[in-house]
Formats: C-alpha cells, sequence, structure tokens
C-alpha cells in the first residue's frame, strides 16, 4: 500500500526545481510584484474565505508575441487532492446556493489556484492564464509529482479549461514555450460547453435578483421604478476601472456615516463620478447618469441610507448582496448581462396593460443573426428605435470593430476608427428612464457606446440627431436593427415606418409579429415600399423567445432608399426549424436551454449567405416570390408557399403500404383470429 506524504514541503521543493530550469520570471510563496494582479488578491478573501487575500504557492510571468501569460501553481499532498468538478464536469469552486465553496477552494491544487486566476481575469485587463495544480506523493519508495494544467483566456468564457497532464513543468522551458503557447490558445469551449455555462449563468443571475428584488419590495419598501438604477449604481460602483485609475468600491468602506458629503450614497456617487469622467465621455452624459443616479439613491429613497436593523445601512446590505452574487457574472462575455436583468426585471417592472407583452428580450444569437442579415460593417452607422437592454447595438458595435480590425493595418488608424464606432455611429432610443440606465450599463461593460442612448419617445419627440456632443447633427443612419413593441401601431410597423423615412440608403431587419405582414399594418407596408425594397421574410419559430412569449414572428430584410418595384423576387424562408431546441426550466427558473439538435449553426449560416448573396440554401425550406406592393398583406411565407396536389409514385407506394398496414391491424383486432382466441 502507498503511504502519502502529509506535507507539502516536498511538492515546494520540486516545483521550485521545475521552474528554475523554465527560466521564467517566477515567485515562490511571496508576494507578486505585479500591482494589478497582487490587488486582485488583496481585494477578494483568501482560499480559505478570510480577508486580506492569499499567496499562491508559485507565480510566473510568460511574455509571447506581445501577450502577457500569468500562471497561478498550487501545491498539495496526495494524489486525491488535485481537483474537484461539479456535475458538468467544470471545476467546482461554488456552492449550489452560488456561494463560494472555500473548503473546496483550499483542499484541492486546481481549484486553489483557478480561484486566484478567474479573480484575476475577472479583476484586470489581462486575460490569459496558465492554472496549475501539483500533487506529491510516494510510490514505490519513489516521490512523484503530478501537473495537471489548465488554462483560462476569453476563448475559454473566463472558465479554466483541461489542457494537458504531466509530471514536471518542462513544456514551459524555453526550447518549448512558443509550441505550448501554440497549443494552449486552441483551447476553447465547445457549443455544449457554452451551453452549459450560460444556462448556468443566467440562472444563478435570475436566483440572485429574485432574492434582491424581494429584498428591496419586503425588506426596504423600495419602489419597483426605482429598483433597476439601485442595481445599476451598485455595479458601477463594484466594478471600478481595470487599469486601477478608479479602485473597485469595497464594502468596508460603506460606514454609515451621517456627516454631510460622506454619506454612503455620497461615497457611491464619488465612485460613479470619477469612474465616468476616466472614462472620458462627454459632460453632459456623465451628469445625465450620475444625475439620475442620485436621484435614486440620495433624494428619491432616504431611507436606504440610513442604518437599518442589521446595524448597517441598506446600501450596504444591497452593495454586499451584488457584490457576491450578481458582480462576478457581470463581464461575463458568453451572458447577455443586462439583457438577462432586463429579461428578469420586466417581472417587476410598473407596466401599462398594453405594454405587458412587449417587454421581451432578444436572444443574443438572433440578435447576431440579424446584424449579419443588415450587413454592419466599420462604416455602419446604426439605429434602433426601442432599445430595450441595447443587444443590437452592443451586437453592432462588436461586428463594426471585427472588420476595423481585419482591414484597418495601421494602429494609429485603427485607434480613431474604434473610438470614432463608438462615439459617432450607434444610436438608441428609450422611453422608459430606467430601461436606458440598464442599456447604458450595457454599452459602458463592452467598451463603451452609450455616448448617444436617449431617453425620449422615437415616435414623439425624436428628430433624427445626435444627443453628444452636438444635438444639432443629423445621424447618419444606415442601418436599422428593431424588435418593436407589439401594441403599437400596426403591431410595430409604425416604428418602422418612421426609422426608414428618416436615413440614407442601407438595410434594415426588424424581427416583427408576423400578422403586421398579413393585414395588421397595410398602411404602413403600403408606404414603406414606396422607399424600400423587401428582400426577404424569414418565418421564425414559435418559441424564439424562449416561451416568455409565445407568438409568431417573422423577421423582414429591407433594402432602405429603393423602391420595391413590382417585379423584384422576394426571399421567403420557413425557418420555424431552426435546429434549435428549446426546453423551459422549471416555473421558477425561466432562463432557457438551448440545445443545436439539427445542425442550428449551419442552418443560421444559410439564411445569411442566401438572404446576404444569394446562395441557394440546401437545408431550408425556401419559396422566391413577388408580392404587390399596392397590398402590404402578403409578406409572410404561407402566402407564397407552393404546394404540389399532383400524386407521384412515391405517394402512390406509401398509400398502399398505409392501407395494407390498417388491412393487418383489423385482422389482428379480430376476436376470432385464430392467434388470440380463447383456450378450450
Amino acid at each position: 500500500m502507498v503511504k502519502y506524504k502529509t506535507s507539502e514541503d516536498n511538492v515546494t521543493i520540486e516545483i521550485g526545481k521545475y521552474l528554475k530550469e523554465t527560466k521564467l520570471n517566477y515567485t515562490l510563496q511571496r508576494e507578486i510584484q505585479n500591482r494589478a494582479i497582487s490587488d486582485s488578491l488583496m481585494n477578494n478573501p483568501s482560499k480559505s474565505g478570510g480577508s486580506g487575500g492569499g499567496i499562491p504557492d508559485a507565480f510566473f510571468t510568460i511574455t509571447h508575441e506581445n501577450e502577457t501569460w500569468f500562471g497561478f501553481i498550487e501545491n498539495k499532498s496526495g494524489k486525491s487532492n488535485m481537483s474537484k468538478f461539479d456535475k458538468d464536469g467544470f471545476i467546482a469552486n461554488h456552492k449550489k446556493d452560488g456561494n463560494l465553496n472555500h473548503q473546496t477552494i483550499g483542499k484541492f491544487a486546481v481549484n486553489g489556484a483557478a480561484y486566484y486566476a478567474k479573480n484575476a481575469f475577472k479583476d484586470t485587463e489581462y486575460k490569459h492564464y496558465f492554472v496549475i495544480g501539483a500533487c506529491g506523493y510516494e510510490e514505490y519508495s519513489q516521490y512523484m509529482v503530478d501537473v495537471d494544467v489548465y488554462i483560462i483566456t476569453p476563448e475559454t468564457g473566463g472558465e479554466p479549461l483541461k489542457y494537458k497532464s504531466f509530471t514536471n513543468l518542462s513544456f514551459l522551458n524555453p526550447e518549448n514555450i512558443d509550441a505550448t503557447i501554440k497549443e494552449v490558445e486552441k483551447v476553447h469551449l465547445t457549443p455544449e460547453q457554452q451551453d452549459i455555462l450560460r444556462s448556468n449563468s443566467e440562472a444563478s443571475v435570475d436566483s440572485a435578483l429574485t432574492d434582491l428584488n424581494q429584498k428591496m419590495r419586503d425588506d426596504f419598501d423600495i419602489d419597483a421604478k426605482w429598483r433597476i438604477n439601485i442595481i445599476v449604481a451598485m455595479i458601477l460602483a463594484g466594478l471600478g476601472d481595470k487599469n486601477n485609475r478608479v479602485a473597485p468600491l469595497k464594502i468596508e468602506q460603506l460606514t454609515g456615516s451621517i456627516e454631510n458629503d460622506n454619506t454612503d450614497a455620497d461615497i457611491i456617487l464619488r465612485k460613479i463620478r470619477n469612474l465616468l469622467e476616466i472614462k472620458s465621455l462627454p459632460l453632459a452624459k456623465r451628469e445625465q447618469i450620475a444625475g439620475e443616479i442620485e436621484r435614486t439613491i440620495k433624494y428619491n429613497n432616504e431611507g436606504i441610507n440610513q442604518i437599518s436593523t442589521s446595524g448597517e445601512t441598506v446600501l450596504r446590505t444591497l452593495f454586499r448582496e451584488i457584490k457576491d452574487k450578481i458582480l462576478p457574472f457581470v463581464e461575463n462575455k458568453m451572458l447577455d448581462f443586462a439583457g438577462t436583468v432586463y429579461n428578469k426585471v420586466t417581472d417587476w417592472m410598473p407596466l401599462a396593460d398594453d405594454e405587458a407583452n412587449d417587454v421581451v428580450l432578444t436572444p443574443r444569437y438572433v440578435i447576431d443573426f440579424m446584424v449579419k442579415l443588415a450587413r454592419v460593417d466599420r462604416n455602419s452607422y446604426v439605429w434602433d428605435f426601442a432599445l430595450g437592454s441595447g443587444g443590437f447595438l452592443i451586437s453592432s458595435m462588436n461586428a463594426m470593430l471585427k472588420d476595423a480590425k481585419e482591414n484597418i493595418t495601421n494602429p494609429d488608424k485603427l485607434r480613431n476608427k474604434e473610438k470614432h464606432i463608438k462615439e459617432k455611429q450607434l444610436l438608441g432610443i428609450e422611453k422608459r428612464s430606467d430601461v436606458q440606465m440598464l442599456a447604458i450599463l450595457n454599452m459602458f461593460l463592452v467598451g463603451d457606446g452609450s455616448s448617444n442612448i436617449l431617453n425620449k419617445d422615437s415616435l414623439a419627440n425624436f428628430n433624427g440627431n445626435y444627443a453628444y456632443p452636438n444635438d444639432t447633427e443629423k445621424f447618419p443612419a444606415n442601418v436599422f436593427l428593431l424588435n418593436p413593441p407589439y401594441s403599437a401601431d400596426g403591431n410595430g410597423m409604425v416604428f418602422v415606418h418612421r426609422a426608414l423615412s428618416m436615413m440614407k440608403p442601407g438595410y434594415a431587419a426588424v424581427i416583427i409579429q408576423d400578422s403586421a405582414g398579413s393585414g395588421k399594418a397595410t398602411a404602413y407596408n403600403t408606404d414603406i415600399l414606396k422607399e424600400s425594397t423587401l428582400i426577404a421574410s424569414i418565418k421564425m419559430p414559435v418559441d424564439i423567445f424562449g416561451g416568455k412569449s409565445s407568438v409568431q414572428t417573422s423577421i423582414y430584410v429591407f433594402q432602405v432608399g429603393q423602391k420595391h418595384n413590382v417585379d423584384q423576387i422576394v426571399k421567403f424562408i420557413d425557418f420555424r426549424d431552426d435546429g434549435y431546441k428549446r426546453a423551459n426550466r422549471r416555473k421558477a427558473d425561466k432562463s432557457v436551454n438551448l440545445r443545436n439538435v439539427n445542425n442550428a449553426t449551419e442552418r443560421y449560416e444559410e439564411v445569411v449567405k442566401y438572404v446576404v448573396y444569394g446562395n441557394k440554401p440546401t437545408l431550408l425550406d425556401y419559396e422566391e416570390s413577388k408580392i404587390n406592393p399596392a397590398d402590404g398583406n402578403d409578406w409572410n411565407f404561407e402566402k407564397h408557399k407552393n404546394i404540389d396536389t399532383k400524386p407521384t409514385e412515391a405517394d402512390f407506394r406509401k398509400t398502399v403500404a398505409d392501407y395494407l398496414a390498417w388491412e393487418v391491424s383489423q385482422v389482428i383486432k379480430d376476436e376470432n383470429f385464430e392467434v388470440n382466441a380463447p383456450k378450450k
């Protein structure tokens, strides 16, 4: 029987030898010199859950082709202390209730290293990490060390994914490092893993928001109209700046002081104002955001700035809840965080009856799909007249930045273009001020294109101008993206009519209740076709919104600025089978599990290639037909589906087979049939 060592000392000695051979910049059980990483360690609890942070057993740095990689190593004694996983195969550092499991983090080598690296990934601008667990043990009178290596990068979604197992660190030696980096850069999440992480994150955020809402409503009597602003304020204060120009707010900084200009509300406001200032937003925009938050946490809800029965201010209680249970998900790149919050808080929003079915989040994969259909590139000027959480603008901005990076080689020109995209090429309008704050947060998180997000009624008081820095300059929109309120005139086509009439030549993609194309919006539709061309109509799955709103929708794609010709061929696509299966979870958890069951990725790509480039599909049911521009009620797939009534030989064979099967079933059912006759 193998006798395992009880001390980690031998493991540490061996790892020290291995690191010396790598010739890397490393430390052993000493304070880390990188300020950002060191601050991350100090600002998070230790592995055991105590304050004051922690120090990894070993830490190293690699610079490769202008990219900095950091490595965290944790040592343990005994094979069984290498790692612990959850039911989905990911490193398990949380309990079922979402709280950190410090017992597991402290016990297992990979889990401890992953804890440090995930915090650094979250807290700093650095996004590439080696997560290494080393376990030493005695076997056959020899001392052995097993080394398990995991990788954290944006491609892993910030989760540690397994690279390889070794018995030393020679994969980091100078002669091997190039090959190692090339290999680990290929480590990425599978679509199935992405789905699991996204669903788990949505469920965690959903649960945390449910608890938070109950506290704000039942314990602190905060009106629903203020709750989104409170969430936004806490998130902004808790984020800080990745370059350490503004440190994240710490819980202990909220002292409950009643001193003028030094209350908890004042401290939060100062943090937010400092953060907005370094983001170089226009002064008027900064004042709008800060002013809205100030009204919420300082003047209109004075009670939340006072000591409660718990012995601390309500603000501090709420900040702790958000910091522990919501902030860890804020910058999850796979999760449309603000969109998830938006979908959840619609349950608390005070809505008029006719708005009740309008507040529905467009799934991110549908948003990305529509951005491609509208041909967004680096030169697009994109607007949305019913912004919601800002998903269409975020997806557009990402597509524009990607196109710029692929086509502009001069670094200075690229930086200027990226700045111009964020500041001048995006505009969104949201009627509700609380939802506007959520959209601003969303754009802020992705870096920041929130300058021209307007709190206006796009049908009543928007004149087509920028908001900042010059509100007399026209926004030269050439792309329109929209999921409108279906209760508005023409099932929402009133928004499409207005936006397209104000645009320059370009493209538009709109997901809308498809009754708008079959008679509910004929006046708007016929008018639209006087200046724009319907180029495609895509009938979407009825459960596209995840069961919250079971409504039949279609995506209409327009070429803006060109009158629809009566001879124009329109592409009609039946996309009700898009390849995804959507299964609602239990009633208490409204997140949706999306599974690719029938070539979903390929199907979406085929639609884009067909609509944009004319490539004939092989996986889709489609028709090519004309519409009458003077009717406005023939925009949907069903109107153009060709049904061939002429029977084929295959039809005849099937009919005969069905009849014979029926005859046999009747014989079997006959009580006098010998096989079934009762025994004598």
